[in-house]
Parts: structure tokens; sequence; C-alpha cells
């Protein structure tokens, strides 16, 4: 006995010491994982979870996500949770697990008190085969089948089966032989469909069971430990995952023995029997929590917690959907999407990436990320998984790096918008040049010539190892956003004097762009490979046009409703073809002739794209620069796949009650309402909308954003009801859904109540018809008199009522003390010369006058005085305009003049216009008043806004009054005045 017991210890220290060697070694493997932040998407409340504990997640063959919370059962809808069968039958709070039909047409749900079967419509309770209901324990579960399902519910297997009749019966699945055989089956605590086999943590150890009965029990002998085994997974290669609180193993494909997966400090597994989950992503990595977040199995351990900006706890739940999406629910918080969990890494502040936004982006020789922002240089080195501030041993601050590339030289060249150019030589950085005005881009072409676009013109550095940048003088010099090299090896420039093409033989081409374009200020461009020249103008969208030999760019606006408002950051083709475009409400890529708006439902860390903040990897990956952070796309083309939109009628009703498709419904007046669902579909309201339609009924389709569609008191007969789903940022749309019903009409329209109405209204109609006759020849004289006196009242009321329209049109045109335009008036005039003056390309002047002091004359004299003074000025000043002049009271003493056509300078006109109100003095009453006045006038310029042109003539205006007042004070198209001595002609600076 002694003997035995010391054996026993033996091997215990032997088995610790194998495995403390095997933890040592797996410290040898385990890599650090990339720290990227989690793009996390938290549904909680406010989405439709009334509940924020959330015990599984699941997702059915439709790719439907479901939640099973301590509030009921949910499925997502397009980021919202909707709660489903309550009202159907499923009306549990505590929904403790759920397992999916394998032919996707129900759900196994188990509660704390039931198990059901949902189809989607109503919910069958299952009860034991004493009738009783089945209640579950924390920990138990249910495994759907295909005919069927096994469910654990006190610690027993329960066989789930349809009777002939169709209803579910349930039935132990280990009969009292095979319990006395394996005790252990008396314990169970997890179940899990493996093909035609079922896995069981049974009390310490697992068990397996054949399709033919036959039952497996692995024990410490077969490499699995005693603990209480929770979660399976058979993952795409065949290998068999278990999960206990303690333990991962792995059973290979054809091994008989299970294999420990010791995860590496300072990880620690679960302290807990709940909550083991056990997922597989589709890059096939298995995931499960830890005690400080979760675990990724990528041929080693992987640890994501705190550090990736997940909660501080670990989850209660994970799934990794079939489309790349990763779901996890944690206590308190809800349910949370890893957005881009399979496709996207963001860094932003929390990995080292300070001073946001970020605009450029570059690998340098070494291996190296740098990224350029508005605070700093900054490198990511290759494996590491924290980005470091460049080291500046420059004196100065980097500061807004707006360009980065790697040069011919093997430095990263770097442009400061301050004018700096930079050079980077792996840690030595140096200042390369210093140029006059501030740097946008820099490019290098074929001839390893380095150009650098300003904003005042573009330059040329010919030598990189002698940096001597100078003006290419052959451009104009204005600002150039952008520079890029065609097929033929001639560059070409995008800027504010419009688009030039330098030629091979050094020849600078104006292209002369033509199209329904606003301006021609361009500022970014890319190439097609098909030879299409792709433009940005300010504040105007995104334009096209092929490119040719000659000096002729016909342009046309690209027609998608959201580039139309969207203004381009950057604009780029990457080496397979795919166009990108950055703006501020996000990443739209057009690939195959497809357009596709990328943002923070597919894992971007933000929708507010930078400018130029672009980069292309050297795998096919690309990195975008955003204002608060950067994202890396690592597979572009799973991103951008061509998924189809999926729609389905999730419950038509009336009343509380479902309507059936085919349905023949009695008449009542009450509204149809149809719920839609799109599984799958993660786009959010404001990029997934509906669209329907009565078929045969109304040709014009009804968009909405509503999942919910209402149809009020809808007509008797056939009614067809047509629906379809519209993914806005992937410009794509379902097939169109149909849903059918019948109507019965109300008993009074019935075939032979409608036979009685028409009898009765035919007589009806005849003793109407006789009783109306003797009317009319009763009334007949007494109508002609009526008539007669009748008119002639409608011809003096009507008569009176023009006089008052009259009065009335002048009153809200028209100052009640001046008799000029009122303010509404004079603008709506100005407003309309302003449209006539552009589209004839003739002049229009305006004058805006202001009396000097005549607050004092209110002050000294009354405001009686003051009222007669300017009715007085008004009345000299509408006497000597021009037949086509318009003069209106703009606000208190100021006063408006429209003057059409007037050719500047106009001295004398408007010198005229001056003493029209200060040469003679006003009597009033006796009294003998000077006033003087001060004007200030502008000329409506091309392309200028009225509200612009009076800004203008507001400015001269207070020009003339800072400079002594009484004078006529002429603004430029700068807006600057100049001042004029009373009397004097006036004249331009």
């Amino acid at each position: 006995m002694h003997a035995r017991r010391a054996s026993a210890r033996t091997i215990a220290m032997l088995r610790l010491g194998r495995a403390f060697g095997a933890a040592l070694a797996l410290l040898c493997v385990v890599g650090t994982v990339a720290a990227q932040v989690a793009s996390l998407r938290v549904y909680g409340t406010a989405d439709g979870l009334r509940s924020l504990g959330a015990d599984c997640l699941v997702e059915d063959p439709q790719a439907n996500v479901y939640a099973c919370t301590y509030g009921g059962l949910y499925r997502y809808e397009g980021e919202r949770f909707e709660r489903v069968g309550a009202g159907a039958g499923l009306d549990d709070a505590y929904v403790m697990n759920a397992s999916p039909a394998p032919d996707g047409r129900g759900l196994w749900v188990a509660t704390a008190a039931n198990l059901y079967f949902w189809d989607g419509d109503r919910a069958v309770r299952v009860l034991d085969p004493a009738g009783s209901p089945l209640p579950f324990e924390v920990g138990h579960n249910v495994a759907a089948l295909a005919d069927g399902a096994v469910a654990l519910s006190h610690s027993r297997a329960l066989r789930a089966t349809r009777d002939p009749d169709g209803h579910w019966k349930t039935r132990a699945l280990f009969d009292r032989a095979a319990e006395q055989a394996h005790p252990e089956l008396a314990e169970l605590g997890a179940v899990y469909r493996d093909g035609r086999a079922l896995w069981f943590g049974c009390g310490q150890t697992v068990c397996r069971r054949t399709d033919d009965g036959q039952v497996r029990v692995y024990g410490p002998g077969d490499g699995v430990p005693r603990d209480a085994w929770t979660a399976f997974l058979r993952d795409r290669r065949g290998t068999l995952w278990a999960r206990s609180p303690r333990h991962i193993l792995v059973l290979a494909p054809g091994a008989t023995r299970f294999e420990e997966r010791p995860v590496p400090p300072p990880s620690m597994l679960a302290t807990t029997t709940r909550h083991l989950d056990l997922t597989e992503d589709r890059q096939g990595r298995v995931l499960t929590r830890s005690d400080g977040g979760m675990l990724r199995w990528d041929g080693r351990w992987e640890r994501f917690d705190t550090r990736n900006g997940l909660p501080d706890l670990p989850p209660n739940a994970l799934l990794a959907s079939r489309s790349g999406e990763l779901w996890m629910s944690y206590p308190g918080l809800g349910v949370l999407r890893w957005r881009g969990y399979a496709g996207v890494e963001n860094w932003g502040p929390g990995n080292g990436l300070q001073g946001l936004p970020n605009w450029s982006l570059a690998r340098d020789a070494q291996g190296a990320m740098l990224f350029g922002n508005e605070r700093d240089l900054h490198r990511l080195t290759a494996g590491d998984n924290r980005i470091q501030t460049l080291h500046n041993p420059l004196g100065e601050p980097v500061r807004d790096v707006f360009a980065l590339t790697l040069g011919p030289d093997q430095a990263v060249w770097v442009a400061l918008y301050r004018g700096q150019l930079l050079r980077l030589q792996g840690d030595e950085l140096k200042v390369a040049a210093t140029l006059p005005a501030k740097l946008r881009r820099i490019f290098f072409d074929d001839r390893q010539r380095l150009w650098i676009c300003t904003t005042e013109g573009v330059y040329l550095i010919d030598d990189l190892a002698h940096p001597v940048p100078r003006r290419f003088q052959a451009l104009p010099a204005v600002s150039f956003g952008d520079v890029e090299q065609d097929a033929q090896g001639r560059l070409w420039f995008a800027g504010k004097g419009g688009v030039m093409r330098l030629e091979r033989d050094g020849r600078v081409t104006r292209i002369h762009a033509q199209g329904d374009m606003p301006n021609t200020l361009f500022d970014k461009l890319s190439i097609g490979r098909d030879g299409t020249l792709w433009l940005s103008v300010d504040d105007a969208g995104l334009f096209r046009g092929p490119i040719g030999q000659g000096d002729t760019l016909t342009l046309k606006e690209v027609e998608d409703p959201l580039l139309r408002d969207a203004i381009p950051y950057f604009i780029r083709h990457d080496r397979a073809g795919r166009l990108w475009v950055g703006g501020s409400m996000g990443l739209d890529v057009l690939q195959d002739g497809k357009w596709t708006r990328l943002h923070e439902a597919n894992g971007l860390i933000s929708e507010d794209i930078s400018e130029g903040g672009f980069f292309e990897d050297r795998d096919g990956s690309v990195w975008i620069g955003t204002s608060r952070g950067v994202s890396h796309l690592l597979h572009p083309e799973q991103l951008l796949a061509r998924t189809p939109v999926a729609l389905d009628i999730a419950r038509v009703e009336r009343g509380g009650q479902r309507i059936d498709s085919g349905a023949v419904l009695p008449w009542e007046q009450l509204p149809v309402r149809m719920t839609l669902s799109t599984p799958g579909s993660i786009a959010g309201t404001d990029m997934l909308k509906f669209r329907y339609r009565l078929r045969d009924r109304q040709d014009a389709w009804i968009e909405t954003n509503s999942r919910t569609l209402d149809f009020p008191l809808l007509g008797s007969g056939k009614q067809v009801i047509e629906v379809q789903a519209l993914d806005v940022g992937r410009r794509a749309q379902s097939e169109v859904v149909t849903f059918g019903f019948e109507v019965r009409p109300p008993w009074w329209r019935s075939p032979l109540l409608l036979a009685l109405w028409g009898v009765l209204a035919v007589a009806l109609v005849g003793s109407l018809w006789r009783w109306r006759v003797h009317a009319i020849v009763k009334h007949k004289q007494q109508l002609e008199r009526l008539v007669a006196a009748r008119t002639a009242e409608l011809e003096a009321d009507k008569r009176a009522l023009e006089l008052a329209r009259t009065a009335l049109q002048v009153q809200a045109t028209h100052d009640g003390l001046t008799g000029l335009h009122n303010r509404t008036s004079i603008m709506e005039q100005l407003e309309r010369e302003a449209v006539r003056a552009h589209a004839a390309g003739t002049q229009l002047a305006i004058a805006l006058l202001d009396l000097d002091h005549f607050k004092q004359v209110n002050d000294t004299h009354g405001h009686l005085v003051g009222d007669v003074v300017l009715a007085g000025v008004a009345d000299r000043l509408a006497h000597n305009m021009r037949g086509s002049d318009i003069i209106g009271r703009y606000g208190g003493e100021e006063l408006l003049g429209v003057m059409p056509g007037l050719q500047p300078p106009a001295g004398e006109r408007l010198q005229a216009l001056h003493d029209a109100v200060g040469a003679k003095p006003l009597v009033i009453d006796g009294l003998s008043l000077r006033v003087t006045c001060s004007i200030g006038v502008a000329w409506l310029q091309p392309g200028e806004t009225p509200n612009a042109l009076l800004r203008r003539a507001d400015h001269a205006l207070y020009q003339a009054k800072r400079e002594g007042r009484n004078r006529v004070v002429v603004a430029t198209h700068e807006g600057i005045a100049s001042d004029q001595a009373p009397g004097a002609a006036p004249a331009l600076v």
C-alpha cells in the first residue's frame, strides 16, 4: 500500500516536472501580439438590449446572430438587437443557452425553467418524459441535431425527437445499464455535437458517444486531467478542442490521447466553470477566454486584453462569425462587436501614436512603418507592438509632417508643411533643404528627381546627393496639391492654376479642362491603368476624364450619391488597379466598376480620413491615416468582397396576429405590419435602407430606414407587397422579396348586396331626378334675379379687393416712413440683379449710404424731426436715381442703392448721388438742417455672391466713416477702399 502511494507521488512529480518543462519551452516560442487597438461597437440598452448580461452568442446557418440574456432572446438586426419569440411562446426572461438547427429551420432555446424549439414564428415548449418542464442549470446546454436535440437537465442527457404527429417527445439518452457501466454519465455538464458523435463533460472526465450508442470515457490516462469540462470545438483542421477552468486540451485527428495547450504567463485560465466558450475565426484560429481577457491560438497563444482596448474583465461569451466579425459579451456592458477583427488593425494613442491627425505614411528601407502627423514623426519597428516617437536631433520640433516617401537613395524624405524638407537615413534625421513656401506633396519620378508641390509653385531637386531645390519656372507660382506620372512618363500636376502636364522633352502643356465643373481649382489627382485621370475640384466632388496627347481634357462628374457630398482628401490607385478616395465621411473604393464605402462599421478607427493618409504596403495591404489614428487594412480584397444583401420577411401581422403567405383574411379596419430582417448585415441605419410598394396599386417605391413597415387599412382583394433592401455603403441591393395575401370585401360589398344596392340606387336616382326637375323649374326665375343682383355686388367687391391687394403689396414691400423699398424687398432686388448680371456678364454696382451724425439730429431735435429728415433724404435720392436704379431702406438711417449697368468708376454719378443728400439743407418747420452722408460703393465681381458684395460695400462705408464721414469710398475686389474728401471724385485702390 505504501509502495503504491509512493509510486503515485513519484508519477505525480514526474508529470508536474514535464508540465513545468513544457511551460518553459512554450515561453520560448510565445510571441508578442501586435497591440493594435480594437474598433469596438458596444450594444446596450440604447441599442435594444434590455439586459446587459449575455450568457451565449450563437450564429445560425442564415448568419443571424443571437444573444442569450437575462431579459430574453435577442437577434442582431443591423446595428441593433431585437427581442425575438416574445409573444410567440418564448416569454421566459432568463435564456441560458441556444443551439441553431443544422438546417437553419429553427433554434433550440434553453431557459432557467424550460426547453423550447422556436421555428422563427412560434416557440413550442418541450417536456421531459413525465410531462414536466425541463429546467436548466448554469453550465448545462442543448445541442441541436439533424432530427432533434440532446439537452442536459438535472445533469442527465435527454434526446428530443418528433413523434409521428409532429410533436416533440423526450427520452433518456443513456439507459440505466449505460449509467451503471459509466457512473460519470450521471453527472453531465456539457454536450457538443461532433458530426454523428456526441462529446460530454461527464463528472471530472470527458466522454464520447458514437452514433451506435457506444461510450468511451477519457481520463488521466488519456491525457485528460480531472476537471469540469464544459466546452468543446472541432476546428476546420479536424482537431478537437476541450476546455475546463484550468486546462485547454486538443485531440489531433487520428490520435487517441489528448495533449495540453498550456498558456504562457501572465495569462491565467478562468477560475469558473461558466463562460468557457471555444470559437474558431475565419482564419482557423481558436479563441477562448482567460481571467484577464481573451486568448487566441495561432500556432502559439496570443493575448488580448486592455492593451487592445478590451474591457478590464473576461468576456461571458465569444462568437467568431462566418463573416469575419468577432462578437463578445461582457457583464454590465452588453454585447460588443470587434469591427474589422479579421482584416483591420488599428493604431492610436494607446499604442504610442501621439499628435493626431496622421497625414503621411511610409515604410523605410529597414521595414519599419513611419507615421507623420501634426505633432511629430513616429516609427513602428517590424515585429514591435508599440509605436515610438523618432529621436529628433534638429533642435526644433518636427511639426505638421505632410508627406513621407522612400527615395531611390533608400532614405525617407520628410516634408514639413512649414517648408522644411528632411532626410531620414536609418536613425539619422537631417534637414535637407528649406523652401520659402508651405510643402504639400513630394514625389519621385522615374528619373529619380524629387518634385515638391508647395503653396507657391512647384520645386525640383535634381541631385539627391546635393539637395538644392529650385523653383520650376514653367509652372505658375500658385498652390499645387498633387503630382502623378502616367505610363508614358509624363508628369501631371493639379493646382489652383488648373491641370498642367510636363512632357518628356521638358515642355509644359496647360490642359484645357472642359465639362460641367463649377471651377478649375484642382487639388488632388490619380491616373488609372486604363488612362483615366481622376481629379478633385475645390468643394465640388470627384471628376474623371480620359487623358490623351492633346491639350484638352473632358471631365465628367462621378455620379455617386455618397461621393457627391464628400470632399476628397486623397485620390490614389493601388497596384491592383483599385481607386481609393478618402474624405471626411469615410473611405470609398472603386473596384471592378463598383464603389464601396468603408467606415467605422467595417473596422476603421475613424471615418474622418486625413489628407494624404494613404499608403499601399509591399504585401498589398493598405494603411489609412485618420483624425484618431491609423488603420491597417490587412486584406482589402476581403473588405471589398461583393457579398449579396440578404433580406427576409421576419413577420407579418395584423392586430397582433401572424399572417401566413397566401392567407385569406376577413375584412377588418386594422393595419398590416411587416417586420424585415437582413441576416449577416452590419450596415447601420444610415447605410441600410428599405423600399417597398404594393404591386399593381402603386408604381413608385417608398424608401425608409425602418425595418417595420405599416400598411394602414388595405383595401379588399389580392395584396402583394414587394420589399427590397439597399446597402448604400456597398452600393448593393437585395433581390425583391414578395409577400401575398387576400382580404375579403366587407359584408356590405358582397355580390348579393351589391346587386340590391344597384336596384335601390336606380329607384332613388329616378325619384331624385323628378324632384330635382321640379325644383329647378320653380326656382329658375328667382335665380335669374339673384344672379343679376349678385353679379353687380361681385363687381364692386372685385374692385375693392384689387385696391386692397395693391395697398397690401405696397405695404409688404415698401418702408412706411420713407416710401422706399423695405429691407426684404431691396435684398430681393439685389439678388435678382446679381443673378442677371452674372448671367449676362454686365456690371452691377451697389451704394450703401449712412446719414452722418443722425443720432445727434434725433437727440437734439427729437425723433419726429429725425423721421422727417430721413423721409426728405429718401425723397431726394429717389428723384436722383436713374430709371433702372433701385433705392431701399437697409436699416435705421442706412439706405441701399442698387444700380444695374453702372460702369466703373462712375465718379460723376456717385458724386451726384452724394450731393443729392447734402448739397442743400433741409427746411423743417422753419428749421434749416444740413445733412451729409457717407457712401460705400462696390461693383459685383465674377462669381461673387450678393452677401459678399454687401460686405465689401459695408467695409467701404466703414472706411468712409473712419476717415471723416461726408464722402464716397469705392471698394476694390480685395475689399480695401480709398478715402475721398467731400466733393472729390472717388477712386479705387
